[in-house]
């Protein structure tokens, strides 16, 4: 705390501060011949009348600095104690600031609605990474919300138990790194591309797909178009022209085109998927009717070429 140079006294003007405690102060002694001058300066009768005069007015000048004395030191503790409450008070502050802070730390249960029963039916959970692609707003396979994605998730959550013993680093899609559980990082073994899924799979895993990226808060214009466009595969006149093949290359449409949308949003590149190219299906029509013959046959050398693997 730093102490004024000046002081207000009881009339609010400003004065210097007393250094000393005038209560410890003696009167001089005006008799001695130390002050025979100023005795001699006074305008009195004589020695002692003046002398007298000495001491009345040192007396008097003694008692006001008395009076100065005690406001200052009144002055002096409320500055003190200002001082100290507002220290306490931003000690106070950090304090709840840091309380805070922890409790946001603490682990919290959730509220719940006393009057309302347990549903008639509880979803199946998907995946923590099928959670995380979703909040992420990245591409991911339909198998992640199918039959097949959904029961990783479940038998993951029953064998590890909350147990998080052990962890290991992943690497998403942003070339980002990750510390995952080693129990529930790598539970989608046998996860497909969409264009192997089954028909009535890749049925089951785009409806449960768009329910989950509408529960997320996706824009509204991508959630219709991805609607759009499984909505227009389903009922896509090639199931009835290619009854063998047509569920299929429509699957294969489906991969490909959706994952090419999802890599070029944002660029001029980009496309409305929910617009159905006709003669890019097809020509992957033709391309996959052609390579039937060698497909049944097993051609080694058409497994390694690049039309295979994109249409298989």
């Amino acid at each position: 705390m730093s102490v004024p140079s000046t002081f207000s006294g009881p009339n609010g003007a400003s004065t210097d501060r007393l250094l000393s405690d005038p209560n410890l102060a003696t009167c001089p002694d005006y008799t001695s011949e130390a002050f025979q001058g100023l005795r001699g300066r006074i305008d009195a009768d004589d020695d002692e009348a003046a002398i007298t005069f000495l001491i009345e007015s040192w007396t008097t000048n003694n008692d006001q600095e008395k009076a100065q004395w005690a406001l200052q030191l009144e002055a002096d503790k409320e500055v003190e104690e200002a001082d100290a409450a507002r220290r306490q008070q931003d000690a106070d502050k950090l304090a709840e600031e840091a309380r805070l802070e922890e409790d946001k730390k603490k682990p919290k249960l959730g509220d719940f609605n006393l009057t309302s029963a347990p549903s008639t039916f509880i979803e199946a959970r998907i995946s923590p990474f099928a959670q995380a692609k979703i909040d992420k707003m990245q591409y991911c396979l339909l198998y992640l919300f199918g039959t097949g994605g959904l029961n990783d998730a479940a038998n993951a959550l029953l064998s590890s138990a909350d147990d998080a013993s052990s962890f290991r680093l992943t690497r998403d899609d942003g070339n980002q790194l990750t510390v995952q559980s080693g129990l529930t990082s790598n539970i989608h073994k046998n996860m497909v591309e969409d264009k192997d899924l089954s028909f009535r799979e890749f049925a089951l895993a785009w409806h449960r797909y768009i329910k989950e990226i509408t529960r997320a808060n996706w824009p509204k214009l991508h959630v219709d178009v991805l609607t759009q466009f499984f909505y227009g595969l389903d009922t896509h006149p090639l199931h009835q022209q290619e009854p063998e093949h047509g569920d299929k290359i429509l699957r294969i449409y489906a991969d490909r085109y959706r994952k090419e949308w999802f890599s070029t949003l944002g660029t001029p590149q980009s496309f409305n998927l929910a617009i159905i190219n006709e003669a890019l299906l097809s020509k992957l029509t033709h391309e996959y009717l052609d390579f039937r013959p060698l497909r049944a046959h097993g051609n080694e050398s058409l497994r390694r070429s690049a039309a295979y693997n994109i249409i298989y």
